[in-house]
Order: C-alpha cells, then sequence, then structure tokens
C-alpha cells in the first residue's frame, strides 16, 4: 500500500528553483500548505528539506499554484527540463561526478525514482543501446503506479517527469533527450472531463459505440478523434510487454483474449490555442506507460575526460555512493517514522488527560444542564399540545389550498405558489395573458356511432395526453367541457412569454393528436383538433358564490380566442394579429383572411400556424 508520505521534498527544490529563475522568487509558494509545525518553525525550512516527504495531495497543490504563478503553457514539462540547468537535484548533483555518460543515468532510473517518489516502479524494457539507423542511443522504459494510485489523478507528474528525464544528456553538454510515450494508463474519459489542465477547452469527452468522441473546441460539434484497440503483447529478452502493437477490435462486445489488452488509439491531432492536447497515434487506458527514448551519442574525446584514473573502476563509487543514499533514506525513513509514532502516543495521552479533567470539572454543570433541559422539554411539551390543534387546522387548509391549485395547475406551479404563500384568484383582476381553446372536431358523431364504454378510454387517452402537455408549458387549465379545453397562460404565475408557450404548445398538441391518429381510425374516426388562441387584456379571478365558486378567465378577448377555434379545421391552429406579433420569429405562419367578432368593432386578421 502507497504511504501518506509518498513523494520526496526534493521535487520542491526543482520547483522553487524554476520559479527563482523564471520570477526572481517563489514567494507565497507553500503558503497555507500543512507540515509538521512543532519540528519546522516556518513550511519553507520544511518542503525544501530534501530528506523530508509530503502527500500526493499536498505536491500537487502546490504545483499546481506553481503553474498559475509561472502562468506558461509547457510548465510541468519546463520546470523538470530544468532540473539539470538548474542543478537543482539537491544532493543528486553529485551522481555527474561518478557516471560517465547519460546511459549511465538511465540505467539507474529505478534508483532514482525510489529516491523522488513512492507512487510508481521504473522498469528497464531495453536497456541503452546504440541504434545504426538513426545514429543515436535508445532505451525503453516501463512506468507503472501502484493499483492504490489513481493514475487519473496525477496527471501533471506525468510531464514532469518526461522534462526531468529528457534534461539527463545535458548534464554532459548534449542536448535533451527525445521522449515518445506511445502508451498511457489514463482514462481520456476521465482525464478529459476531470483534469483541471482541460477544464478551459470543455471537450466533453464520451465513449460512443467503442469510438472516442469530444466536444470540437473550434465549432462545439461533436467530432470522433479514437476508436478502440487491441494491444498485442510482443516479447523483449523472452518476457511479455505491451509495447504499442496494437490489433482492430474483432466486435463490440468481444472480449479481449490471448493475452491482449483492450485500449483507444487516437486518431487525430488536436491543438487548443496553440497547445496540443493530444498527438495522432498516443494510446490510452494501456496497463503503464511506454517511454521511448532517444538521445545523442557523446563523442570520444568528452568520454575519454570522464574516464577513471588509474585502475580504479568507476562503478565502485558509484555502487558506494548509492547505497550511502540508500542506507541515509531508511535511517531517514526509520526516524520520521519513530517520531510520529511517539507524536501520536503522546497526542493520545494529552487528549486522554484533557478528557478526564473536562470530565470531572463538568459533572455536576451536566447534572443541572440536564435537569434545566428536561424542565424545558416539558414546557415545550405543554406548548405543543396547545398548538397541536390549530397547527392541524392550518394543514388541513393547506391541503385543500393544494388539492384547489391542482385543479388547475401543474403541480410544480402549485408548489410555488404554495412556497410563495399567495392565493389564487381572491380578487379579479385585469391581466395581459393568451387564451387557447381546443376542440376535437366531429366528435358528436363519433359518440352516436359507438357505446360510452368504447369512446371514454379514447377520450381519456386524448385529455390525459393534452394535459400533461399543459403541465410541461405551464399553462394554467381552466376547463375541460366534454371535449375541448380552455388553457390560459400568464396567471397566477405571470410569465413574459405566455404568447410563445401557448403557439409551442398548440403546436405540441397537434403532433400528439396525428401520433394518436392509428387508434382513433380504427373506431373509424379520423382525430382532427381545431385549435384558437388570442393575446390580450381579460379579467381573471374567482367568480362565484362561497357554496361554489370557479377560478376562470372572462371577457372580449377570450371571446375572440373561442371564435377562432370554432373557425379552425381539423388540424388547424388559428391565432390573432396580437398573438401573431408576438411569437412570428418563432413559427411559420400565413393569414388566412379576416373574421367579425361579436362585440368586437373591428375585424379580427387571423393566421394559421403550421404545425409541421
Amino acid at each position: 500500500m502507497t504511504p501518506t508520505e509518498c513523494i520526496s521534498n526534493r521535487n520542491f527544490k526543482i520547483i522553487a528553483t524554476y520559479l527563482e529563475n523564471k520570477l526572481g522568487h517563489y514567494k507565497g509558494l507553500f503558503e497555507d500548505s500543512p507540515y509538521p509545525s512543532e519540528r519546522y518553525g516556518n513550511p519553507e525550512d520544511f518542503f525544501l528539506n530534501e530528506d523530508e516527504w509530503t502527500s500526493l495531495e499536498t505536491f500537487q497543490r502546490i504545483f499546481r499554484k506553481a503553474r498559475e504563478m509561472v502562468d506558461e503553457p509547457y510548465f510541468y514539462f519546463n520546470c523538470g527540463a530544468s532540473s539539470a540547468r538548474l542543478r537543482s537535484w539537491g544532493r543528486f548533483n553529485y551522481f555527474v561526478k561518478v557516471f560517465l555518460g547519460p546511459s549511465d543515468g538511465y540505467k539507474r532510473l529505478s534508483f532514482f525514482n525510489k529516491n523522488f517518489n513512492n507512487t510508481k516502479e521504473f522498469e528497464t524494457v531495453i536497456p541503452p543501446y546504440y541504434e545504426q539507423s538513426i545514429g543515436k542511443f535508445r532505451t525503453v522504459i516501463k512506468v507503472q503506479y501502484y493499483d492504490d494510485v489513481d493514475v487519473n489523478k496525477d496527471y501533471i507528474t506525468d510531464p514532469y517527469r518526461r522534462g526531468i528525464l529528457s534534461s539527463i544528456p545535458s548534464i554532459w553538454g548534449l542536448r535533451p533527450a527525445t521522449i515518445k510515450q506511445p502508451l498511457n494508463p489514463y482514462d481520456p474519459v476521465k482525464l478529459f472531463n476531470q483534469e483541471p489542465e482541460f477544464a478551459y477547452a470543455m471537450l466533453q469527452a464520451r465513449m460512443e459505440r467503442g469510438y472516442l468522441t469530444i466536444r470540437n473546441p473550434r465549432n462545439g460539434r461533436r467530432k470522433i478523434i479514437g476508436k478502440e484497440i487491441l494491444l498485442q503483447p510482443e516479447y523483449v529478452n523472452g518476457r511479455e510487454f505491451f509495447l504499442g502493437k496494437y490489433g482492430r477490435v474483432p466486435a463490440p462486445d468481444a472480449p479481449a483474449e490471448g493475452g491482449n489488452r483492450r485500449a483507444i488509439m487516437i486518431s487525430e491531432t488536436i491543438t487548443v490555442q496553440d497547445r496540443i492536447m493530444f498527438k495522432s497515434g498516443e494510446i490510452f487506458k494501456a496497463p503503464y506507460f511506454i517511454l521511448d527514448i532517444t538521445y545523442d551519442r557523446d563523442s570520444f574525446l568528452g568520454r575519454l575526460k570522464r574516464l577513471p584514473r588509474k585502475e580504479t573502476k568507476w562503478e565502485e563509487p558509484g555502487k558506494g555512493l548509492i547505497e550511502t543514499i540508500d542506507r541515509l533514506r531508511e535511517t531517514i525513513d526509520s526516524r520520521n517514522e519513530a517520531y510520529r509514532a511517539l507524536e501520536q502516543t503522546n497526542r493520545e495521552l494529552r487528549e486522554a488527560k484533557k478528557r478526564v479533567e473536562h470530565y470531572s470539572d463538568s459533572l455536576e454543570q451536566k447534572v443541572r444542564e440536564r435537569t434545566s433541559e428536561l424542565r424545558r422539554a416539558q414546557e415545550e411539551l405543554k406548548n405543543f399540545n396547545k398548538d397541536l390543534e390549530a397547527k392541524v387546522k392550518r394543514q388541513v387548509s393547506e391541503l385543500e389550498r393544494y388539492n384547489e391549485l391542482r385543479r388547475y395547475l401543474p403541480p410544480k406551479l402549485a408548489d410555488r405558489i404554495l412556497t410563495t404563500g399567495d392565493k389564487l384568484g381572491d380578487e379579479p383582476q385585469r391581466k395581459m395573458m393568451t387564451v387557447l381553446f381546443a376542440d376535437i372536431r366531429d366528435f358528436s358523431r363519433l359518440t352516436d356511432t359507438l357505446e360510452p364504454e368504447e369512446v371514454f378510454p379514447l377520450l381519456n387517452g386524448f385529455l390525459s395526453e393534452m394535459i400533461k402537455l399543459t403541465h410541461r408549458f405551464e399553462g394554467t387549465l381552466n376547463k375541460i367541457i366534454g371535449d375541448g379545453m380552455l388553457i390560459f397562460f400568464g396567471d397566477p404565475v405571470p410569465m413574459a412569454d405566455h404568447a410563445q408557450r401557448a403557439v409551442r404548445m398548440a403546436i405540441e398538441m397537434q403532433r400528439k393528436a396525428h401520433s394518436l391518429g392509428p387508434e382513433w381510425l380504427q373506431y373509424g374516426h379520423v382525430l382532427g383538433v381545431g385549435i384558437g388562441i388570442n393575446t390580450g387584456y381579460m379579467t381573471v379571478g374567482n367568480i362565484g358564490s362561497d357554496i361554489h365558486k370557479d377560478y376562470t378567465v372572462i371577457g372580449k378577448q377570450v371571446n375572440v380566442a373561442a371564435r377562432l377555434e370554432s373557425l379552425a379545421k381539423a388540424g388547424q391552429i388559428l391565432i390573432s394579429q396580437r398573438t401573431y406579433s408576438r411569437v412570428k420569429r418563432i413559427v411559420d405562419a400565413e393569414m388566412v383572411g379576416q373574421f367579425k367578432v361579436k362585440g368586437i368593432h373591428q375585424p379580427i386578421t387571423t393566421y394559421n400556424v403550421k404545425p409541421f
């Protein structure tokens, strides 16, 4: 299991040195970060002590703060790559004196890794060798995280690590190494959606039928940028590794067999704001990282200068230094572990002593408090009993009011009115609203030809769908009269877009009637609905007596909507000029003429809305 303190503070030396080189300071870098204040006077003394270790969470928080301070696109890589140039490795700079060249450094990456972090293992798959075809040295390294470390939450360490590894040849005056990383263990969906480094691009990555898709940062459309593949093992010195060889996935649900492993290959390089997000050919969801490292060959003269004098073998001081550092690290670890155990024991003893003292001092006070609490509870019970009947009456009243609201309104509108404490139509009000009438055409002919037992299921199914639409568009269902409905918008909850809601709902009503048509046709009736809509000032409120009240809407503009509904043919939505002026940008409508309405002096200009 990975220890809590798994990151060496040598890493902070590299980060602080890079910030000082770029900004001239690293002020505030360690501020508000947890550290053992009982052993160190300030956080800087702790975090720059290369013999100490820190948690992964604290390291990431400080590292991200450093990136914000420098604010450069490839900060994490550049920070790691600076370590050789700025000699910020601490005591590890002494290895320059005992290693002959870059190959010696790469051979001992496992040792370096143990002294920089305790979250992963390095393994040399192919030791350094000179590849004639490219005229460079090459080595292949496998990096595998421990099982209890989520690699998707440690993305920023990846470019930092590659930066350090690329800088090794520069110690000997050579150009930085080129590092290819064909395999990555990241889950691209988790990485691109959760890693803060990708948040600004809003990629919205997801897997869809074996393909990796993202939201294209350029135009916002979804784009395929990867697909599932089967990694195929290769053999190196008799051992099996995944190095990037792959085959096609035979079927979407086929299991990986014969040592193969499902992975995801990127098919297109994507760049956002001059920053490469992912490269074509990269493979994700691999079991580990594979680093393919190439670097220049050192000159003969350079190697000759670094050869040890006389008969001394260079391996001896190198091995001795490694063993010394290993023993030193083990001693420091043991010291820290013993200190933590002792401190924990002392802390537990101090806390136990405080608890005993506190218990003795406060026992009498607790008795008095409990007695007082009991008296208060008795008094509260008396008051509760007095208020119980009044509360029950109020709750019954609220229930009756809720049932009244549900007769007319969608559930969420009823809840909103109850929450605000408003009352439904106590006093009639004159408001600008939109009213909708709808009626089934030739319904009387259907009732003449069918039995009531056949008519009621058809009508109930139709009205049920229409009520659902009324709730969806937050209309107020005023009346159901046989096969007709009266619905208005704008009261009791005010809405600026009442005309648009009414017309959009009418379109959906015609579409739903069209989908119900086949069922009605089985009974020999073609289902057709006529709808009329008008917008204007009308009076809304409770009308009637104490014995029976009806929450409704009245006025000349209501009569206009009723007249338009009576003129509408099956499948038509007729709207007035007033309504059309508010919805003309969102619907396709044509003028059908002008009609006289009783009580209205001017003819009503009428438009037909096309629902399909």
